[in-house]
């Protein structure tokens, strides 16, 4: 399972995260897009990081999108 951490807020603000849980075939395909999924937001006022790992899979585990708390 790729877990992929998106935390961003205004520099004002304490930073929100999000997390999305998206299966993959293999721990080889998991790391081939744990490398990949990385991007850039150059606002000067935004603060914004990505952070991504690989986990195993638990029986029946759905993806999922969900807020965390920071």
């Amino acid at each position: 399972m790729l877990v992929v951490l998106i935390t961003m807020g205004l520099s004002s603000e304490k930073p929100q995260t999000i997390e999305m849980r998206i299966p993959q075939e293999n721990r080889d395909e998991c790391l081939k897009s744990a490398k990949t999924f990385r991007f850039t937001l150059p606002l000067p006022s935004v603060t914004f990081s990505v952070d991504t790992r690989c986990e195993p899979r638990k029986i029946n585990e759905k993806p999922e999108l969900r807020g965390t708390k920071t």
